[in-house]
């Protein structure tokens, strides 16, 4: 990793602990292949040492998430299954569908915590346009939203809380339940999002970096070399 990038991510932390982390939102895409499951897992006395799943390659059927949490919470996710994708005619996740989520589900919920200003941080995906973005939560009346960050290319491993553990323990936590089939796939990715606690969401911001008192450059590979300046 170069020093340029550090300072990027470094400059971006230092912008996000300007927000309260209840005010600062996270949003991104994931999925989970039906036939993906644990290789290990610890077994309690008496259950079963296995999990059951219909698929098991690398081209098990994808259900793809759009999810997006504060510091504090997480928001209704929106999951849609590969019948779903074939009926649109696309292959993933498009620009349509991410403002389509924005207009449905995500602007009325952000809207209902009345906090004012909110901020919104995304990857560079070319689905996420952030003017489009700011302006389908104002169309559907959420002006309280009023900045949206492109986090520089490559961080968002270091700077998302999503990226950085929150989208791993979901997924975790989906992949230990003993049988996933298509019919309960969707509920299952549903219920395990909903149920993730503030208290996991806020250790996932302080793991990316982003609490007071944490130094910027704490995550470098190689300060020796980039001799980045003091905290």
């Amino acid at each position: 990793m170069s020093k340029d990038l550090c300072v990027a991510i470094a400059k971006m932390r230092r912008e996000f602990k300007r927000h309260a982390k209840a005010k600062l939102l996270f949003l991104d895409e994931t999925y989970v292949r039906i036939g993906t499951c644990q290789k290990h897992t610890l077994v309690a006395p008496g259950e079963q040492p296995y999990v059951v799943v219909d698929d098991t390659d690398a081209y098990a059927p994808r259900y793809d998430m759009i999810a997006c949490c504060s510091g504090e919470r997480v928001f209704p996710p929106i999951i849609f299954t590969p019948e779903e994708r074939k009926g649109m005619n696309v292959k993933g996740i498009r620009k349509w569908m991410l403002l389509q989520y924005i207009d449905n589900v995500l602007a009325q919920a952000v809207g209902a915590l009345d906090l004012f200003p909110l901020t919104l941080a995304m990857d560079r995906s070319n689905i996420h346009n952030t003017e489009d973005i700011l302006q389908a939560f104002h169309d559907r009346g959420c002006q309280d939203l009023q900045i949206v960050y492109l986090m520089p290319a490559y961080s968002a491993k270091r700077l998302s809380p999503l990226d950085n553990g929150i989208f791993h323990q979901w997924k975790n936590a989906v992949r230990k339940h003993p049988r996933i089939t298509k019919s309960n796939i969707v509920q299952i990715m549903s219920d395990e999002w909903n149920k993730i606690p503030p208290q996991s969401l806020m250790a996932h911001y302080h793991h990316s970096g982003l609490t007071h008192r944490t130094d910027p450059y704490f995550d470098c590979p190689a300060p020796a070399d980039h001799q980045h300046p003091p905290h």
